[in-house]
Parts: structure tokens; C-alpha cells; sequence
């Protein structure tokens, strides 16, 4: 019979550079390692996250799995059939786990029997410091997913972060069930971001309460090319693009015209020309502040166009079947 009652699950893409600080910080957990395990899937990776994960199979209770189809979606399903134990801890290739982080989330879990979905803490650990401007105005949360303003106690599920979250297995069902086209894909330059979010939510629609503590700690490392302006205002249309998916009741009363929110599309038309010209003055708080609200509008445009044209093609498809 098997003695794990933790597994913790994880994707993996490309992610040679990160792996090896993870992984070592695994390997100095005060948890006795027959307790728990490592399933790490390889979502195709194209560098040696193959072998870097492989050479750490004889200091970790480490299974590796290989999933061809591109996206953290179909990873993560791919890992589900492997879970063992009474609590699976979702995290991504990028933590430094603290050395008494499972033995925390299991705690927490005896602790609060009414809950079912439970989130940590999340610092930041940054390749390089940030610039004075990110600091202040940039949504460090929809960015690098950290949480330290975050207090302990009941909250939404939508506030849970996918780098430090963890789930009674009793909850899960089938799979990691998402929308479909939700979430990282390396075969496409900007996706819909959120799938962490929408995992925690469907469970919560379903019964589950979720509940956050600071002892279950990881530092998230951020690279030093996730602070420059472009990754984030990129990062900013792929959170407008998820917006449509997870939060469609935010849309549902909105007037729409040939499929697209007439409110959103007008306000992009007319902020069009000051976010052409404002790229011309140096990095300020203003500055940032209107071409982030100006990239989530996009990424909500960009999406609702997305959906227009997915189902203008089912339509001819069933046309063209009569």
C-alpha cells in the first residue's frame, strides 16, 4: 500500500534554465521523501529539460512524463493520472520551494477541514531589480503571480496562484479541465492567460471553499527579460484575452456590436493615437499606466475576435453538412 499523501504537479516547457534551482530546493525538504512525490510532465520541450530532470530521479521520489501536444493544459491532464495521496500541490517549474513547504500545505490542510482548495505565499525572486515605475504601478500579481499583499484567510478562488496552490485529490474529478485554448501554448505568440484561475473557480462552482496562508512559502523567480516593457504589456494583452474566458459575466451585460463590446472597442479606437505617441516619451508611471489599460483592451478585442471567427467557421461547417 502506497505511503504518499502528497503529490505535487507540475509542466514543464523549455525550462532547462529554472529546473536545476527548483529541483534542488526539492531536495532539501524536512518531509521523509516516501511521504510524497514529483510528477513533472515535459510539455515537447526543445532543450535539455529532459536530462535535467532525469538526473534527479535518484535524490527525488521524481516520475517524468512526456506529453508531445503542445499546451499546459494537456500536460497537466497527462499528470493527473498519476496523482497519488490525499493532497496534490500545482506549481510551476520557476519556485524555490521553502524546505518545510509540503509539511505546511499538509498542516494546513488538517487545519482547515472546510476547506478544499489552499493557496501560499508567493515572493519574488528577481534575476535583476526592477525598475522604480514597475514597482509602483505594474500589476505585480497578474505579472509574476505574487501575493504578499494578500491576507490570511477565507478568499475567492480567484485569487488562488497556480505557483503555490494545492487541492484534496477529493475534489478533483477526471482531470485538469479548463477551456479549451486557456493558458500557456508554445505554437502561439499570445494565448488567453488565467488557467490556474479558471481550474480553481470550476472547483469552487462545485462546492469548494479556498483558503490562504503565508507558511507555504516559495519564492518566484523572475527573469530578467519578464521586467522589460514589452514582455509586460504583452503580458497585459494576454490577461484582456483571459479576462474573456474566466470572467465572461464581466462582458455578459455589455452592448455588442458584430460580436465585440461596443465600450471596449471604443475606448481602444480612441486611445489609439495617445498610445502611438506616448511610446515616444521616456518609462514614467503615466506612460505605463495607459498603454496597460490600452494592451488589456486589445487582448479583450483580440479575443472576442477570436471567438467571432470560431464560430462563423462552425457555422459554414454545419452549412456546408446540410
Amino acid at each position: 500500500m502506497s505511503k504518499v499523501k502528497v503529490t505535487i504537479l507540475f509542466s514543464t516547457y523549455n525550462g532547462e534554465k529554472t529546473l536545476p534551482t527548483m529541483l534542488d530546493a526539492l531536495c532539501a525538504s524536512t518531509l521523509p521523501k516516501e511521504v510524497w512525490k514529483i510528477v513533472a510532465v515535459d510539455n515537447n520541450s526543445s532543450d535539455n529539460t529532459a536530462a535535467v530532470l532525469n538526473s534527479y530521479k535518484e535524490r527525488l521520489p521524481l516520475e517524468v512524463y512526456f506529453e508531445p501536444k503542445q499546451g499546459k493544459q494537456h500536460a497537466l491532464t497527462l499528470g493527473f493520472r498519476h496523482l497519488e495521496g490525499e493532497l496534490v500541490i500545482l506549481t510551476d517549474d520557476d519556485v524555490i520551494p521553502a524546505p518545510d513547504w509540503i509539511e505546511q500545505f499538509l498542516a494546513l490542510a488538517d487545519e482547515q477541514p472546510q476547506f478544499a482548495i489552499f493557496g501560499g505565499l508567493i515572493t519574488p525572486e528577481w534575476e535583476e531589480k526592477p525598475a522604480p515605475w514597475l514597482m509602483k504601478y505594474g500589476h505585480l500579481g497578474i505579472l509574476y503571480a505574487l501575493n504578499d499583499d494578500l491576507p490570511e484567510g477565507p478568499i475567492s478562488a480567484a485569487l488562488i496562484s497556480g505557483p503555490n496552490s494545492a487541492f484534496r485529490r477529493s475534489i478533483l474529478g477526471p482531470g485538469y479541465i479548463v477551456h479549451d485554448g486557456l493558458g500557456p501554448d508554445a505554437t502561439v505568440a499570445q494565448f488567453p492567460m488565467g488557467e490556474d484561475t479558471a481550474f480553481a473557480l470550476r472547483l469552487e462552482k462545485n462546492g469548494a471553499r479556498a483558503f490562504h496562508s503565508r507558511h507555504p512559502r516559495v519564492r518566484h523567480i523572475v527573469r530578467q527579460g519578464y521586467l522589460d516593457e514589452g514582455w509586460v504589456l504583452r503580458r497585459g494583452e494576454r490577461y484582456g484575452m483571459g479576462l474573456v474566458i474566466v470572467r465572461p459575466d464581466l462582458f455578459e451585460s455589455k452592448t455588442k456590436i458584430a460580436g465585440l463590446p461596443v465600450g471596449s472597442a471604443l475606448r481602444w479606437l480612441l486611445m489609439a493615437p495617445a498610445s502611438v505617441a506616448v511610446k515616444r516619451f521616456p518609462l514614467s508611471g503615466v506612460r505605463f499606466r495607459l498603454l496597460w489599460a490600452q494592451s488589456v483592451r486589445q487582448g479583450i478585442l483580440r479575443q472576442f475576435l477570436k471567438q467571432r471567427s470560431a464560430t462563423n467557421k462552425t457555422i459554414y461547417s454545419q452549412v456546408g453538412t446540410k
